[in-house]
């Protein structure tokens, strides 16, 4: 990933807190100039984005593993729980077909939802198999291969290569897998090379070609410019000599490292606190500075798009657009929904075990859970 300019975490006591900006009250800002302090204004601006969902993100996580995942665990024992007393219950009572099959439908629901969080022993299993007419390693199997071929669709959809689902297995050989990605990958651009190239294709490969002589250019005229700035032989003030001595440890470790980016931040950094002639910046010096401050804004925009899309924060993924100061509230209050569901199946586990009334509590227990899939509705996001 690239290193962000104004990247706030390589060292919280060096990098600036606000963005840089220049500012001429005398004579207007050029174009350059304008620019420059829209893009650095937007990088602070998403910046701050991505700390705070960062921040939000995190501490849904934690009331999650704290007040709703336990209940998540909990309603998975009881539904397990439920679903063999009840397959026991119903040999002693006399339901209805209508009843029988609607209660086959809730226990295979209720079986499939608790092994979304828990292992079934081996006699859940059995009793899996009773409902569902597939053992539970078929139906994992099964699952599995769907999981491979959506990858495989959505690889094609999205790239245009193909992979055979089958070499997707658990062991995979992601050299041969690359290899063979890579193949068709090359082959795709030099079909795509073969044509002519749109002005606006050449306009671009221009651009990236100007951009990177810039870069490269700007290692070294970089580092000689603030060679001669921090230079502490010629700084008769000690503090400020010390001040310069440390910062030429980290100019030259960035140089020797060719790490652009690195140097940049420092001269940013050192212009900022000591030199009003940042003002004045040649427009091709700037140039370069907005070439990669546009990198940075488009690469903060992907950053904050995919944190949402993270894995660690799946599970917190719904409340994710909600405020600051509502999603907590939503996601306790789901975690008291849960607590809810889990009294409810206890209090219908203790009817099942303890009452006389077998047949009654196992026809609540229908009305109560059962769903009409004629009455669900669902909506095409």
């Amino acid at each position: 990933m690239q290193r962000n300019l104004f990247d706030s975490t390589q060292n919280n006591n060096d990098a600036p807190h606000k963005p840089v900006q220049i500012k001429n009250s005398n004579i207007p800002l050029s174009k350059e100039q304008q620019a420059f302090n829209r893009l650095s204004k937007r990088i602070e601006k998403l910046q701050k984005q991505i700390s705070d969902e960062t921040d939000k993100l995190e501490h849904l996580n934690s009331l999650y593993q704290k007040d709703v995942h336990p209940h998540i665990l909990e309603l998975g024992r009881l539904k397990i729980e439920i679903c063999h007393l009840l397959n026991k219950k119903r040999t002693d009572i006399k339901l209805s077909r209508t009843q029988n099959q609607k209660l086959d439908t809730l226990l295979l629901d209720f079986l499939n939802d608790a092994f979304s969080v828990i292992e079934p022993t081996d006699e859940t299993k059995e009793l899996y198999k009773k409902y569902s007419g597939l053992n539970y390693e078929e139906e994992l199997s099964r699952q599995e291969s769907a999981m491979k071929e959506d990858f495989s669709a959505m690889l094609y959809e999205e790239f245009g290569l193909q992979i055979d689902p089958s070499i997707l297995t658990e062991n995979p050989d992601f050299d041969k897998i690359e290899e063979e990605l890579k193949k068709q990958w090359e082959q795709k651009e030099s079909e795509k090379g073969a044509k002519p190239k749109t002005k606006k294709q050449l306009e671009k490969e221009k651009l990236e070609q100007q951009k990177e002589a810039l870069k490269n250019k700007s290692i070294r005229s970089i580092y000689i410019a603030l060679a001669k700035i921090l230079h502490p032989d010629t700084e008769p003030d000690e503090i400020l000599k010390i001040e310069k001595e440390e910062m030429m440890k980290k100019v030259t470790v960035a140089y020797e490292n060719k790490d652009l980016m690195q140097l940049l931040q420092l001269e940013m950094q050192w212009i900022k606190g000591h030199d009003e002639n940042f003002n004045n910046m040649p427009s091709a010096t700037l140039n370069v500075y907005i070439q990669l401050l546009k990198d940075q804004v488009k690469e903060l925009d992907e950053e904050l798009h995919m944190l949402h899309l993270n894995p660690i924060f799946s599970a917190v993924q719904a409340f994710s657009h909600l405020s600051k100061s509502i999603a907590p509230l939503e996601l306790i209050r789901e975690g008291v929904n849960y607590r809810a569901l889990n009294k409810k199946i206890q209090s219908d586990i203790h009817q099942l075990m303890h009452s006389h009334k077998t047949q009654v509590a196992v026809t609540q227990f229908i009305k109560d859970f059962y769903i009409d899939p004629k009455e669900t509705f669902f909506y095409e996001l």
